[in-house]
């Protein structure tokens, strides 16, 4: 039967470990010089309580600043208002008005629709009225 050793059997393995940690070697690198995983080196800096007491914290990165002034927002159709026809959302009313928008597109009406239907309460009811013999 074959015994198998762990790396950390090895004293050396250990103070290469210590010296490596302290110099800010990662635990990747470590793990590559002794020949073992990664995890087995974190896990090993943790049982024997290493820090990098010597490391500087890292500076708070500061938001670049730039001369880029940010595009205007799109003003969001709210229910009542025309809505251009590329920007009607679901509970807009798609009854079509006799007005065009900027873009020189039609507009729907912009009320909330009724249930059921496409319309408002106030479309729909001129709409059914109209198809009434």
């Amino acid at each position: 039967m074959r015994m198998r050793f762990s790396v950390w059997d090895n004293p050396e393995s250990e103070q290469v470990l210590r010296a490596m940690w302290m110099q800010g070697s990662s635990a990747a690198l470590i793990a590559d010089a002794l020949r073992t995983s990664r995890n087995s080196v974190i896990g090993k800096v943790h049982r024997l309580g290493l820090s990098r007491t010597q490391r500087t914290p890292k500076a708070a990165k500061q938001p670049a600043r730039s001369n880029v002034v940010p595009a205007p927002r799109k003003s969001k159709p709210r229910p009542g208002e025309p809505v251009p026809f590329l920007q009607a959302k679901w509970f807009h009313c798609r009854a079509v008005l006799d007005l065009r928008g900027k873009d020189g597109l039609a507009l729907f009406c912009g009320q909330k629709k009724a249930i059921g239907s496409p319309w408002c309460a106030k479309h729909r009811r001129a709409f059914t009225a109209a198809r009434v013999p």
